[in-house]
């Protein structure tokens, strides 16, 4: 019996290195993803400042054509005033000149406006580019890592599996059988007597079990939760008095 118990031991601490191996597989890929949405969201924040900064210089080159429409506007209407015959015609002349020159002042105040704000928008930009490299370098690492890690624990998982299959035929069918049917239900399958309790769901045992399970003759599983039930003095090492 303690032969067998050691290698039922031995099969659900293998159970248990297979499931976290497993696990860790499982959440790779949403680690994949977390980084794929970094880095598009890196590349987005580029995007958007690229934009704004091309917008803001737009803004400016119109400002400065307007500017030079309105001075070629105003050097032509000065030109007229020479040739205007009568007051009335002269009048609106002036009116027009008036108008150009207020044009003019707001394109300069525009082009002065849009300069700023193209350069908020270029140390904006560079900023974005910066931060996009590193995190395409941070990514790029961590994807190479994940990589390395999702290789290892695949070898690990191989070399449980094959160790696994090396301890079950060690166990007769009847054992296995019954601590397949648990671990199918319930991990850990195997759970410890505490007085008169199993500490795999806390709930209470007849003492006759705990007498059962301390003769060692045969398996006894828990009658609310059907783990196998062990005393700690069966798996933890005896010391000679």
């Amino acid at each position: 019996m303690l032969e067998g118990l050691d290698h039922l031991l031995e099969l659900q601490r293998l159970d248990a290195e297979i499931t976290r191996r497993e696990e860790a597989l499982a959440a790779l890929p949403g680690e994949r993803k977390r980084l794929d949405e970094a880095r598009e969201a890196a590349a987005t924040r580029l995007s958007a400042a690229h934009e704004a900064r091309q917008e803001a210089e737009s803004g400016q080159r119109k400002a400065e054509a307007a500017l030079q429409d309105q001075e070629a506007l105003l050097k032509r209407l000065e030109g007229q005033q020479f040739q205007v015959k009568d007051n009335t015609a002269y009048t609106a002349l002036l009116s027009e000149m008036d108008r150009a020159n207020e044009e003019i002042s707001q394109c300069e105040t525009r082009i002065l406006e849009g300069m700023e704000e193209a350069e908020v928008c270029r140390a904006v930009e560079a900023q974005a580019e910066a931060e996009d490299r590193a995190v395409r370098a941070r990514v790029e690492s961590e994807e190479k890592a994940l990589t390395k890690r999702e290789a290892t624990l695949q070898s690990e998982l191989e070399q449980l599996r094959a160790q696994r299959a090396q301890v079950g035929p060690k166990l007769d069918a009847k054992t296995l059988s019954l601590y397949e049917r648990v671990a199918a239900r319930r991990r850990p399958a195997l759970a410890l007597v505490s007085g008169d309790m199993c500490e795999g769901c806390r709930v209470g045992i007849p003492a006759q079990n705990t007498i059962e399970i301390m003769k060692g003759e045969r398996l006894i599983t828990c009658g609310n939760c059907q783990r196998i039930l062990l005393h700690p003095d069966m798996v933890k090492p005896r010391h000679s008095g």
